[in-house]
């Protein structure tokens, strides 16, 4: 069920004009150039270095199923990596736009509304390399 939640939040991001801007990307270009800058899960294809950014990755976070057990009470979170913490957070302030308060729908999932319920920033380790989290709180239907 949370491959289909990162799913559903991807493919939101990469229909946005403005989202994709900040990678000087345009929407649904080639899936190479998008899979190197938005990234599906912790783990990345490739070395996390100052040229990669900027860079987004999605990811869940425990949940749990509700009293309805057809209901998941899940969580999701979003690293934004930018060479500034001014533009890693322009990033989430225009994700804030897209997601919060809105139902994701898709084929394969389907949520009640979506809530942030947390940000700041966060240290990287990195020189010149900033970084912004966002969690979101959603509870999704059970499709199977």
């Amino acid at each position: 069920m949370s491959q289909e939640l990162i799913e559903v939040v991807f493919s939101q991001l990469i229909l946005d004009e403005i989202f994709m801007a900040y990678f000087a990307l345009t929407p649904l270009p080639p899936a190479e150039k998008v899979v190197n800058r938005i990234v599906k899960g912790l783990e990345i294809d490739s070395t996390f270095i100052r040229e990669n950014i900027p860079q987004v990755q999605i990811y869940v976070m425990p949940g749990r199923f509700g009293r309805n057990p057809l209901v998941f009470e899940g969580k999701f979170c979003l690293d934004f990596y930018a060479k500034s913490s001014v533009d890693a957070r322009k990033m989430a302030g225009r994700v804030f736009k897209i997601l919060h308060d809105k139902n994701l729908r898709s084929e394969i999932v389907n949520t009640f509304r979506c809530s942030l319920t947390y940000d700041t920033d966060f240290g990287t380790g990195i020189t010149g390399v900033k970084a912004y989290k966002a969690i979101y709180d959603v509870d999704y239907i059970r499709m199977n």
